[in-house]
């Protein structure tokens, strides 16, 4: 048991039944064992075998134990092992980076073991396994590895088997004194090699390929041992405490749901589990496993790219669970197969997955269209070996500050990214050190996988991403950023004064609470001191200004900065989607409405719809015209009759959705892809689109766009807006070779986004004019 007591008792008239194995590293350890051993045996001579069981690529030295396997089915085999303690370091993991060189100080060698015990014996703490029957592990070993080599139980197989699981009997023991963050898997190739599913597998490819299994079986060890991870304590302990020092800027607590965090530990316990987590930043794929490291709960193996696999870094991450796969392996059916079924092992023994679904950091803010190839493998590997109930648990990090926002913004105005290098990530990591806020976690409820797919089942595949992007985008909070951001925006180039902005934040949060829309600690408690605080952060890191020489302290945004306010105001705006659509359409109408209101209104609906389908998820018509429906009738219970009724009853809904945000949210997109259309007019019949010069082109024509303020913002100039709407335009059938219709139909559609860009800025307009009429403003 954890506290060194043997679950069972040992009596001395059952000593003789019992066969103890020994794990133990060296000699001093060894002694420890037997002095324990030979005090709690009483007359009879014990047996024992020793060895220290390691989790290698070469196989255990196991004749002595192999030859004492023999006794009646009813031995106990009973596994020991010494665990050392020190003082201090299991209550604060005071790892320290010189344990590379000179060893983990709970692995002791015996210099500096001998020297622990001069100093206190009790340091050496004698760990008791949960004892099995011979007969028990027969029947195990049966189970798991459908009898092995065929040599039955009295193979070195067998005997390799037993060490084997005594090794995981004190590693039970073992983490109910260091707890459950030290749960690493173990014995992964031998599990492998000896899994009946695995040996099918191999035994039908060899029929594929016409090929020995035994070549197969060859082909496969040393790609065991590119793909496997390797986490220990130590590495888990270093990649800890790195992750602290990456987030040195950040409040030392995450903020994270009570509950939420309960229910991911129970679900982690009986589910074979993935979080997949949104990714904004460099660092946030580090706050899963420092969430599961800091609460004590099981590593979290994540994914890299085999090109990361390199010198010393390399070594590290694998160490402390990353899983390095290689970028293409079509024509590789043996690494196919090794990878499927460490996968399948990973999930079948708990230890959850990770990675970014997106399978880029998003440029933009928003969530970006999911990856399926990680899913895929997590996916084909539950089919093949008939994992079921697979937990897709969507994840998502929100950080006041972003330190990646300003190179983004750089890198969609066309600067080049700067390569990564080391001098390069010393600079970044010497920015996070600057005071960035706080970080919330939200954890989302899981996307459930009582069976998985087929692998040619591309429609299932891409409704369970759809399905947790969309969860992703629900459990994202309003942060204090993105509110101020979205505030800001709306009103430039118009700045407001601390009173209107604590006005427009209340409208806003509100708003979303009434929606059941997540909000960060601040503004849910309406704490002004934390409000403050984070106001003060954003000011100091220039993000935000603010004008104190007058009788009012004014805030704005730099219009230099609006490409990075866009990005945080984005990350939120699939909150106010719908919204904003409702805005605009009710702002359309009353500036052009004739005939049927109510029908004109849903087909602007849908025409926003079909305008921004690259930028935003949108479920099924009929339930996105439902929600739509849900959110007119809190705008006001009788929005039909208003609506019916024509100018007045528009005019009406109009003051009720005040202060209006569509323009806020969907402008910058409407003038980004009127960059992109009015380039695509300017053809002549026959001409094609080149798409990397027309994007060149745009970036130029967009910066002359706003400096002639034909847009309104250099928010709506960036390379992945005009790649989106080069994206509708094809979706559209605009950008093939240019023909007179063709030609005409962008010039149509040139004229419809301006138009709605126009109808933004009286949007704008109109909120404007109210903010002096909010509480707190001049003539409120």
């Amino acid at each position: 048991m954890a506290d060194g007591t043997p679950r069972t008792a040992i009596v001395a008239e059952e000593a003789a039944d019992r066969l103890y194995i020994i794990d133990a590293r060296h000699g001093v350890e060894r002694r420890i064992l037997l002095d324990w051993i030979h005090s709690t045996s009483g007359d009879e001579e014990p047996q024992w075998a020793s060895l220290d069981i390691e989790d290698g690529d070469h196989a255990l030295p196991v004749d002595v134990l192999q030859a004492r396997l023999g006794g009646t089915p009813s031995r106990q085999v009973v596994p020991l092992r010494v665990a050392w303690r020190i003082p201090g370091f299991d209550r604060d993991r005071a790892i320290k980076f010189r344990h590379l060189i000179f060893g983990d100080p709970r692995h002791p060698g015996p210099l500096r073991a001998r020297l622990i015990l001069l100093r206190d014996r009790r340091r050496a703490h004698i760990l008791v396994g949960e004892a099995a029957t011979l007969d028990t592990l027969r029947d195990r070993f049966c189970a798991q590895t459908g009898g092995g080599d065929g040599e039955g139980a009295g193979s070195p197989e067998f005997a390799g088997f037993v060490a084997r699981q005594a090794a995981l009997a004190l590693d039970v023991a073992e983490r109910g004194i260091r707890g459950s963050r030290y749960k690493v898997p173990r014995f992964v190739a031998d599990g492998l090699r000896t899994s009946p599913k695995f040996r099918a597998a191999l035994a039908e490819l060899s029929e594929q390929l016409g090929r020995p299994v035994g070549d197969l079986y060859r082909e496969a060890r040393p790609l065991m041992k590119e793909v496997i991870a390797r986490p220990s304590a130590l590495f888990l302990d270093l990649r800890a405490r790195l992750d602290r020092m990456m987030f040195g800027g950040y409040a030392p607590e995450m903020e994270v749901d009570a509950a939420e965090l309960a229910k991911l530990r129970d679900i982690l316990r009986e589910h074979p589990t993935s979080i997949l987590f949104t990714h904004k930043t460099y660092i946030d794929g580090a706050t899963p496993s420092r969430l599961l490291y800091e609460n004590d709960m099981p590593v979290l193996h994540s994914f890299g790219g085999a090109n990361l696999d390199f010198a010393i870094m390399g070594e590290f991450f694998r160490r402390s669970g990353m899983i390095f796969i290689r970028r293409s392996f079509q024509d590789q059916p043996v690494y196919k197969i090794v990878l499927r079924h460490y996968i399948a092992w990973l999930l079948a023994k708990r230890f959850p997955l990770s990675w970014a679904f997106e399978g880029t950091r998003s440029r933009l803010g928003k969530l970006m269209p999911p990856k399926y190839g990680l899913m895929k493998y997590v996916l084909d590997a539950a089919h093949a070996t008939g994992t079921r109930d697979v937990h897709f648990v969507p994840f998502v990090t929100s950080f006041d500050l972003i330190r990646d926002v300003e190179e983004y913004a750089a890198e969609q105005t066309g600067r080049n990214k700067k390569p990564e290098s080391l001098s390069w990530f010393l600079g970044y990591m010497k920015s996070l050190k600057e005071p960035s806020g706080r970080i919330r976690l939200d954890i989302g409820e899981p996307v459930v996988i009582a069976e998985a797919p087929g692998p040619d089942d591309k429609r299932a595949l891409e409704k369970i991403a759809f399905a947790v992007a969309v969860e992703a985008n629900r459990v994202t909070p309003l942060t204090v950023t993105s509110v101020m951001c979205l505030i800001l925006l709306g009103l430039a180039p118009r700045g407001a004064t601390a009173a209107e902005l604590i006005a427009a934040i209340a409208a806003v949060t509100d708003w979303a609470r009434t929606r059941g829309i997540r909000l960060s600690k601040e503004l849910e408690s309406s704490d002004d001191g934390a409000l403050s605080a984070t106001v003060d952060t954003l000011v100091e890191s220039g993000l935000l200004t603010r004008y104190e020489a007058g009788s009012e302290n004014v805030y704005s945004i730099d219009p230099a900065k609006h490409p990075m306010a866009s990005y945080y105001r984005n990350i939120i705006a699939h909150h106010f989607l719908d919204r904003a659509m409702i805005e605009l359409a009710l702002f359309q109408l009353r500036d052009g409405g004739e005939g049927d209101a109510t029908a004109t209104f849903w087909t602007r609906i849908d025409r926003l719809r079909d305008l921004f389908k690259f930028e935003f998820f949108y479920p099924p018509r009929d339930e996105h015209r439902a929600a739509i429906e849900a959110e007119l009738a809190r705008i006001d219970p009788v929005w039909d009759r208003r609506l019916a009724s024509g100018d007045r009853g528009i005019a009406q809904l109009i003051r009720r959705c005040q202060p209006v945000v569509g323009h806020a949210i969907l402008l910058p997109f409407a003038e980004a892809y009127s960059v992109v259309a009015e380039l695509l007019t300017r053809a002549k019949p026959g001409d094609e689109v080149d798409a990397k010069a027309l994007l060149d082109a745009a970036l130029v024509e967009g910066r002359q766009a706003y400096l002639l303020r034909r847009i309104s913002s250099e928010a709506a100039i960036g390379k992945l807006l005009f790649e989106n709407g080069l994206s509708l335009m094809r979706h559209m059938g605009l950008a093939e070779i240019a023909t007179p219709d063709g030609l005409a139909a962008r010039r149509a559609l040139l004229a419809e986004l301006r138009g709605l860009a126009n109808v933004m800025e009286s949007m704008r307009l109109s909120t404007t004019a109210l903010a002096d009429k909010l509480p707190g403003g001049p003539d409120a």
